[in-house]
């Protein structure tokens, strides 16, 4: 037997029932929770933030490291060339050094303590063979006098200059007071009995060289000479048996 639908009458005035069907959906909805789902292989990766430019850094230091070392590289070329130009119109040649005459003004050796108090006055012959170049000898530098490797004295090198082809002849005074050990006081007294004992008198002077008007930096001139005498004798020069003398410079 078929349902009927059945109608019921609605008041003047009275609210309208809401709808079954929209009220349960919405309370279905207020229940409901989003489901959460993961991102899709296909989606693009999120964006990072921007890193700097390491390589772009990387090539300025090389740059700047290439243009100093080229920098470097034309300064050595023009100091080598200038020094080439300068050597072949100059041509430089090394001072020569020499002792002429050795004075013991006091020689006194304590046979008790085994001190040693000296002084010698040193005639030194300097002399310069170029043309055209000048050498300034410099306040500082020294000259000693020694034993068998026995350092008997110093004094004083004069500052000076020399000029182009000329010889100097300064006078160097030395004094000292020096404890030798047993050994080299009597080996000291067997050389003086024997009339043959060997001194080296070395000098170390600043000097600068002159090419011309243009003055080079400071230099180190060394000399060494190698001396053997017949005996100290105070008071008296000394008669050098043998005389060997050698100079460099040390840049």
């Amino acid at each position: 037997m078929a349902d009927y639908h059945r109608v019921h009458p609605v008041l003047a005035g009275s609210p309208l029932p809401a709808p079954e069907e929209k009220a349960s959906k919405n309370s279905n909805h207020d229940n409901q929770q989003l489901p959460i789902t993961a991102p899709r292989p296909d989606a693009p990766a999120p964006l990072r933030a921007p890193r700097r430019n390491s390589k772009r850094k990387h090539g300025r230091c090389c740059r700047c490291l290439c243009w100093t070392l080229l920098s470097l590289l034309i300064l050595a070329i023009a100091l080598g060339a200038t020094a080439g130009i300068l050597y072949a119109v100059f041509k430089p040649q090394i001072p020569k050094f020499n002792v002429d005459r050795l004075t013991a003004t006091k020689f006194d050796v304590n046979t008790t303590s085994m001190v040693v108090t000296d002084a010698f006055e040193v005639q030194v012959t300097a002399e310069n063979p170029n043309r055209r170049i000048g050498v300034y000898y410099l306040q500082g530098g020294t000259v000693s006098a020694a034993f068998n490797g026995t350092e008997l004295c110093t004094g004083a090198f004069p500052a000076l200059y020399q000029g182009h082809r000329s010889t100097v002849r300064p006078l160097v005074t030395l004094r000292g007071e020096t404890r030798l050990d047993s050994e080299v006081a009597a080996q000291l007294a067997r050389q003086q009995q024997a009339g043959f004992v060997p001194l080296t008198v070395a000098a170390s002077v600043p000097i600068r060289i002159k090419f011309g008007v243009l003055k080079l930096w400071k230099m180190t001139g060394k000399a060494r000479c190698s001396l053997v005498v017949d005996s100290i004798r105070p008071g008296t020069p000394l008669r050098i048996r043998s005389n060997s003398c050698s100079f460099k410079l040390k840049i």
